[in-house]
């Protein structure tokens, strides 16, 4: 059986990133990781500048970096029995299918990880937060605008990161508010695949800010009636993917369940590489 265990891990692996997805747009730190432990180097003081200097010779400093070393975390799918008489009685090989339906979850779920990790937990200098006060839609929220789109961007320029470099990640209810505020101008966007020069993409598993305190929800926390779902903007140097061991565990035919039993492990950790540079807006109520 070793070379289906291949050929399910290999199916796995080959849709863990689409292209199309906003997790291609950061940097791959795959070949950082050993033994599923992601080895990084957190860099020291910046040198400082010395203006119309009179004194010699220059002072002479060394950078002190700190080493870090953080265990992936580890992403299992319950395990899905696929019993031998309804192989044999499909139209289909349903053990491809389960194996894809296993693919997508863990998509799914280290989408969610790397959305909620990229987002910052509050507003600050480095980290900009907004929060839109347009028309109430029908949902009780209020509405975006392009405009702030545009303002979120400036506070991004304002720290020299340029259009170019930013991913803008839209939920659907903020795409909706623009496509009702100008539709040519909508349609424009999507068919660009851009939004005032940053690269769009949708997602529907970003996460929730609470809107009396102005701070994010934690992963997986229930959502309350003064939660909102954001969107997300980020400098796409600014924050990493790394993946570690992709694992097949399957006990093929069983003879109590008269059938085969697999599931799958992903090992892989998203972070924003110095909590700098990544930003949200969520909607006011």
């Amino acid at each position: 059986m070793a070379i289906e265990r291949e050929l399910w891990i290999e199916m796995i692996k080959e849709g863990m990133v689409p292209d199309t997805s906003f997790l291609s747009h950061s940097v791959n730190m795959d070949e950082h990781v050993h033994a599923n432990v992601l080895h990084l180097q957190e860099a020291g003081i910046d040198p400082e500048v010395l203006v119309d200097n009179d004194v010699w010779p220059i002072p002479v400093t060394t950078r002190e970096d700190i080493p870090l070393e953080l265990p992936l975390h580890t992403f299992d799918t319950v395990n899905t029995l696929v019993r031998n008489v309804e192989e044999m009685e499909s139209s289909y090989n349903k053990m491809e299918s389960v194996t894809r339906s296993h693919r997508n979850s863990l998509i799914k779920k280290i989408s969610r990880h790397a959305a909620y990790n990229w987002c910052p937990s509050t507003d600050s200098e480095m980290t900009p937060v907004s929060v839109s006060d347009g028309a109430v839609n029908r949902f009780g929220l209020k509405r975006i605008s392009f405009n702030d789109i545009l303002d979120l961007q400036a506070r991004f320029r304002s720290l020299d990161v340029q259009a170019d470099e930013l991913v803008t990640v839209l939920n659907p209810f903020h795409l909706a508010d623009l496509q009702a505020e100008d539709l040519k101008l909508y349609k424009e966007v999507l068919a660009s695949g851009k939004i005032f020069n940053s690269k769009l993409f949708t997602f529907s598993g970003l996460p929730y800010f609470d809107t009396t305190t102005g701070k994010k929800k934690a992963f997986g926390a229930a959502i309350g009636t003064t939660d909102t779902q954001a969107s997300l903007m980020y400098c796409e140097s600014e924050v990493c993917l790394a993946r570690g061991d992709t694992e097949v565990f399957a006990r093929y035919k069983d003879p109590k369940e008269r059938g085969d039993i697999i599931g799958f492990q992903q090992r892989a950790m998203a972070l924003a590489i110095r909590g700098k540079y990544i930003g949200a807006l969520y909607s006011g109520k």
